[in-house]
């Protein structure tokens, strides 16, 4: 008689049965993983796009309000070589291109290539203000080239989690089918005793066969170290914005950032008054020339941590650039706290800093002005900057502004 159907072995029934809980498996994780994936670097590229965004703003809002086309073209230069841009344009508010850089094209059948169309398709737009006034737009694309290893990693787990998955399928498959034929030997040949004695009080050998379990994933590997790059993206990104933010030499916050909280100083309305303290080493290139740009370095970072110590819990000192540097101190009520702080500040620019055993002499001229009679922040910088250059031709080598002492006399 002609079967009808091919018999299907025990062996070849669990291979199935294994073969497709291993599909349904890998299939879901593989899904969740790259679900998971997906979400953090496009989170990440959105954020961290849009911090390095604000801080190309910030920089060229003065170059774009003075139309200083070729500092437009440097700054955005910097920025297109030394971070993952793939193009920066500055338009005026008439539409027409006043800056424009992109890197070189990279391959359609690249990673880079097929990252960038996920994540960085849509541009950051920002307007240039000044004084609420826009003097322009700023459309930056990103690129991935900061996710193609993280990329290719996943793509590796994904591989190598496929093959460890599929070597314990087979595995599985042969150690579970040797058990249950050795227990299903055991219980034939029980039977076959009690049929052979024809003794019916035995009984058949017991299998401690229990239900199969599912196999473990080998996933938990690729997830814990998913966790890891995101706390790693997480940190980059927090070191991404202190480095905006801050002057790499000192470490005190930037010109940027102290624009920033100046403005916000405005805002406050719980502030009533503040002193904003604007400080230059005079003659500071003669030390660079003299002993060279590292002893001017190590002067200027020991000279800024003597003023650290001694200025206020509360107050902001930063590095505008060279050796300029500015101190908001806020809640001033006095003269004579205005006068020891200036007196404080010039005794740390009055010491003699040392240097591979040579001396270092510094002096610094020291301008004050207060927020109470300034209408804006830029009167207010331009006052602190005057009362600085008048502060040149005093002995004691610090000015308080003349709008400043009216200010503090009526709060007297």
């Amino acid at each position: 008689m002609k079967q009808l159907y091919n018999p299907i072995t025990l062996h070849q029934l669990f291979t199935r049965s294994q073969l497709t809980i291993f599909i349904l498996t890998f299939g879901m994780c593989s899904a969740i993983l790259l679900a998971i994936s997906t979400y953090t670097m496009n989170t990440y590229a959105k954020s961290s796009l849009n911090i390095l965004s604000q801080a190309i703003n910030e920089r060229l809002q003065p170059a774009v309000v003075f139309n200083d086309q070729n500092t437009m073209g440097k700054i955005i230069q910097e920025y297109n070589q030394q971070y993952p841009i793939r193009s920066i344009d500055i338009f005026s508010p008439q539409q027409t291109v006043m800056a424009h850089t992109e890197q070189e094209p990279i391959s359609k059948w690249s990673s880079q290539y097929l990252l960038d169309s996920l994540f960085y398709r849509e541009p950051i737009t920002l307007p240039i203000k000044h004084d609420n006034i826009i003097y322009g737009q700023l459309v930056v694309y990103g690129n991935s080239s900061d996710l193609v290893s993280f990329f290719h990693k996943i793509l590796l787990g994904l591989f190598i989690g496929f093959l460890i998955l599929l070597a314990t399928v087979f595995w599985s498959v042969s150690s579970v089918y040797q058990y249950l034929m050795q227990s299903i030997r055991n219980t034939v040949e029980s039977a076959q005793t009690i049929s052979m004695k024809k003794n019916y009080t035995m009984r058949v050998a017991s299998s401690d066969i229990q239900e199969l379990q599912a196999l473990s994933t080998a996933f938990n590997g690729l997830l814990s170290e998913i966790e890891q790059s995101n706390n790693n993206l997480v940190f980059e990104n927090s070191k991404l914005q202190h480095q905006s933010r801050h002057d790499p030499m000192t470490q005190l916050p930037n010109r940027n950032y102290f624009y920033e909280t100046l403005f916000k100083l405005f805002e406050d309305n719980s502030v009533k008054n503040a002193a904003v303290f604007f400080i230059d080493i005079d003659q500071f290139k003669n030390i660079n020339d003299q002993y060279g740009y590292l002893a001017g370095d190590a002067v200027l970072r020991a000279s800024a941590y003597c003023v650290k110590k001694i200025l206020p819990e509360n107050a902001f000192f930063s590095r505008l650039g060279g050796d300029e540097f500015a101190v908001i101190v806020p809640d001033i009520m006095d003269m004579q706290t205005i006068e020891a702080l200036c007196q404080q500040i010039h005794n740390c620019y009055s010491l003699t800093y040392m240097y591979e055993q040579r001396h270092i002499y510094l002096n610094a001229s020291i301008g004050v002005a207060l927020s109470q009679l300034a209408k804006s922040p830029e009167d207010l910088i331009t006052d602190a900057d005057q009362a600085m250059h008048d502060a040149k031709n005093r002995a004691d080598k610090w000015h308080i502004s003349s709008q400043s002492k009216l200010s503090i006399g009526s709060l007297c």
